[in-house]
């Protein structure tokens, strides 16, 4: 569910958008400026947890967050944009790391930002941040930074 496609060489960064993700949202606007690219910011609503919901239940849930999502990319691009920076969002539903892999190669992102600035609202532990990284960068070829 993009909004729009840039056609290589976009920063994105994956985020939640929440509190804990300000730094980090703040890191890729001051990047994209320097460097002068685009910036697409990419919320991705993992329903793993909902596997064992019936399937309207987890339709809904789904629903529910790809419209939560939706409005806090929204906010994020008004951030970017009133810095001068070129930027968008993608939301998508799935599974985390497939959605986003599949993302990256689809848009033939230059870089990927990934964050995990406050431990108390980290939802990945630094050591499975570094292997996701890893994966990205030897299946894709995006370079990570990783806040």
């Amino acid at each position: 569910m993009n909004q729009t496609n840039h056609d290589s060489g976009g920063i994105v960064c994956a985020t939640r958008g929440g509190e804990g993700s300000e730094p980090t949202v703040e890191h890729a606007i001051a990047l994209a400026q320097e460097r002068g690219l685009p910036l697409t910011f990419v919320y991705i609503a993992d329903l793993e947890f909902m596997r064992r919901a019936t399937t309207g239940h987890a339709s809904l849930a789904a629903e529910e967050l790809r419209k939560m999502g939706e409005f806090i990319m929204m906010t994020l691009v008004e951030q970017a944009q009133a810095e001068g920076v070129e930027a968008d969002f993608a939301v998508r539903v799935g599974r985390f790391e497939d959605q986003l892999l599949r993302y990256l190669v689809e848009t033939r992102a230059a870089m990927l930002i990934l964050g995990c600035p406050q431990p108390d609202t980290c939802l990945l532990e630094p050591t499975i941040l570094s292997r996701l990284a890893q994966r990205v960068e030897e299946q894709t070829g995006v370079q990570v930074e990783m806040l």
